[in-house]
Parts: C-alpha cells; sequence; structure tokens
C-alpha cells in the first residue's frame, strides 16, 4: 500500500498510554516523509504539548472524511471518519504477529505496507520548554498499578521497596491512577510520598523531572522511557518483555528466577518469586549503568539486568 503524498490520513490511536505510545511511531514517521495526518485519542489529546509537530483532532468535532484511516487495533469510531468506511487495521497485518519488540513490528509495517523511506523508532515525544528533565534527581517514581491486575507486582512489596529506597536515600514518589487513590492513599500515613495526577501531561511532568522510574508492565512506564526518564519494568514472563518492554530511553527489565517450567505457573507465581532483594539489585545496576554511561536516548540503551551477577 502506498500513500498518496496529497492524500488525507488519520491514525486512530487505542485507549492504553502504551498502545498509544507505540501507535505514534507510526504518526512520526508519516510526518518524516511529508504526510500530514490528524491524531485520533485521548492519550495524544492529553500530551498534545509534547507533540509538536503532530495534528490532534477530536473524533465527535471532526467533520472530515479521510481518505486513508489507520488504526492500531479496532476502534469504535475510527470507521466513521473514513471517506469509505474502511480502515487500515495494522494488528490485522502479518507485519504486526510474531516476537519482535512491539516498536520494531511498527517500523516494519511504516517500510513494508507503507512504504516510507525516512523511518525512525522514535515516537516523536518532546519535552516542552520549562520542565528541567531530571530536576529532581533523587526521587524515584513508583507506579505500583496497572490495567491488567495479573501484572502487578503485591503492594507489600512496593511498600518494602520503597523503603529499600528511602534507607539509600533516594526519594520514592508513589503514582497513581485518581480512581485508583483511595486503595492506596492510607500509605500516606506510613510515611510514603504518593499523588493521583488528574491529566495526562502532569503524569509526564512529574515523571520527566524525576531521576527514575519503577513500574509494572504498564503505559507509564512506556511513556517515563519515551522521555528518557532511566525505567526498570517489572515483567512476569521473558515473552511478555521481549515485545512490551519501554522501548526508548535507557532501562532495564527485572524477572523473577526462572525456577518453573510452564507459562501458566509462572503467571500466577511471579508475585511471589520475584523478591524486593532481586529488584533492589536490578535498579542497583541500572544506577550504576546510567552514572558510567551518557545515553543519548537511544533504544539500544535497553537491556535487561540479571540481578544474579549484581550481587
Amino acid at each position: 500500500m502506498r500513500l498518496q503524498t496529497d492524500s488525507t490520513v488519520a491514525v486512530a490511536l487505542p485507549h492504553p498510554i502504551g498502545d498509544s505510545l507505540i501507535g505514534l511511531v507510526l504518526v512520526n514517521n508519516l510526518i518524516r516523509n511529508g504526510y500530514r495526518p490528524v491524531v485520533f485519542g485521548w492519550v495524544a489529546e492529553e500530551l498534545a504539548a509534547w507533540l509538536p509537530d503532530v495534528q490532534v483532532g477530536q473524533p465527535h468535532a471532526y467533520r472530515e472524511a479521510f481518505d486513508t484511516v489507520i488504526e492500531l487495533r479496532p476502534t469504535d469510531y475510527a470507521t466513521s471518519l473514513s471517506r469509505t468506511g474502511r480502515t487500515l487495521c495494522l494488528a490485522q497485518l502479518p507485519e504486526y504477529m510474531g516476537t519482535k519488540h512491539m516498536v520494531d513490528r511498527i517500523v516494519d509495517i511504516a517500510v513494508n505496507v507503507l512504504h516510507l523511506r525516512d523511518v525512525s523508532r522514535s515516537n516523536g515525544l518532546v519535552v516542552p520548554a520549562g520542565i528541567v528533565r531530571g530536576h529532581v534527581a533523587n526521587r524515584v517514581v513508583i507506579h505500583p498499578t496497572g490495567s491488567h491486575p495479573e501484572k502487578m507486582w503485591r503492594r507489600d512489596k512496593f511498600l518494602a521497596l520503597s523503603r529499600a529506597l528511602t534507607r539509600r536515600e533516594l526519594r520514592p514518589s508513589f503514582l497513581v491512577a485518581p480512581a485508583e487513590f483511595a486503595g492506596w492513599d492510607d500509605i500516606a500515613r506510613q510515611g510514603h510520598e504518593i499523588n493521583a495526577l488528574p491529566h495526562l501531561s502532569e503524569v509526564a511532568t512529574w515523571i520527566a523531572e524525576s531521576g527514575w522510574f519503577i513500574g509494572n508492565d504498564s503505559g507509564l512506564g512506556h511513556l517515563a522511557s519515551s522521555i528518557g526518564v532511566p525505567t526498570l519494568t517489572l515483567f512476569m514472563r521473558r515473552g511478555l518483555a521481549r515485545s512490551w518492554r519501554p522501548g526508548w530511553g535507557p532501562g532495564a527489565i527485572v524477572l523473577p528466577p526462572s525456577v518453573l517450567p510452564f507459562a501458566a505457573l509462572k503467571e500466577r507465581l511471579w508475585k511471589r518469586l520475584l523478591t524486593v532483594r532481586r529488584v533492589m539489585a536490578a535498579f542497583r545496576t541500572l544506577q550504576d549503568a546510567n552514572a558510567r554511561t551518557v545515553h543519548h536516548f537511544r533504544p539500544s540503551a535497553l537491556r535487561e539486568v540479571d540481578p544474579a551477577r549484581a550481587r
């Protein structure tokens, strides 16, 4: 499929934050190749100031019918934007399948399906002027929640991790969604810092001004990675990490020890097997790596930490 340079293009992003940030890789590559797509989705709306080259639209307010409508996965509104009533759904393409990292799958689609020549892994996110990245260098943002409960490490272990970080003279700062705050506000009485910021741009600013990010396999890890904040992500299985680890800025992943032979058992027991000590070892290794290296926001800066070797 080759787009005409004068054709109108819309990109409908999915609801999850991480998926939207990955979808913006295609948007950025369309722009790099001379197209001016209109992008739809709440993530793009709330991060509009962080996407200076992106034209953001709202489906209910947009009256134009587009020649081409691209969506990462089926949405409930994309077909209404299309002149023909049809869309190009990336999730249905062969290039979207397989074991590659999700960003690399989008890059393959840009090259092999849309035949774009100037292609990058970047999603185009830019820290706005006035926000000083890493301004609070000792602050470690901890994101203990996520959209999938089975991917969330145990609450008591996150609290123990926070105490361990404090002993190292760091400033752990829990970050949850406003709807989740009622389930976590009690930890403030135990001396933990907790925030529930209402707008995604505020969340992005809080993360950008922090020194580090630790969290579950979730969208905010992708956001931290997009901004360039060193990110440690907790995964239940290596296969998930291979495809979904944050894929832009400096970062590492940590997995439970590989002592179980079956994926179903790993998913059921990973929270028990992944210890605070193991996560802290991975974090210390990430700290050491960033102390030695000046990162220039390269995907190759991502790697996996083996905590057993870090001790």
